[in-house]
């Protein structure tokens, strides 16, 4: 069974797929090399719980809130910031009024951008990234069931 934070993931990349001329990533840890860029990330981080079990009756659901980053990374030169723009105005787009399949419950809430640039000897690489809070739900089991 796969954990709801991978499905998650691998829903919201499917429909970034949308965005033109991007390669698309579900998870961070890959390695990136110029000819796979102009690339997008899309990676969790921390998840907490709003509400879980025993707040009800003891076989309620959890109510989880969790931390979706979207990064968008490329290369370029004076054009950077206007690439990195267009591809982060393609992300917001895809994903506003978008529910994720099998999850019409959560509810995705973007919440801020970020900036960054590196540069390397002549190359000057950067990134955009997206956050974003979904607060979902997900069954618990009744002790009484196990």
């Amino acid at each position: 069974m796969t954990h709801p934070r991978s499905d998650i993931r691998d829903k919201i990349a499917e429909q970034l797929k949308k965005v033109p001329n991007v390669k698309i990533f579900s998870g961070r840890s890959i390695p990136m090399f110029d000819q796979d860029l102009p690339a997008i990330l899309v990676y969790t981080n921390n998840e907490q719980i709003i509400t879980e079990r025993w707040d009800t009756d003891g076989c309620g659901e959890l109510t989880r809130e969790l931390e979706i980053y979207i990064e968008a990374i490329s290369s370029g030169r004076e054009n950077l910031d206007n690439i990195l723009d267009n591809i982060a105005e393609n992300i917001e787009n895809s994903l506003d009024g978008w529910t994720i399949p099998n999850r019409k419950n959560a509810i995705l809430r973007f919440k801020r951008t970020q900036v960054e640039h590196n540069i390397d000897g002549n190359k000057i690489y950067g990134a955009v990234l997206l956050e974003y809070s979904l607060t979902y739900m997900t069954e618990t089991h009744n002790d009484n069931n196990n």
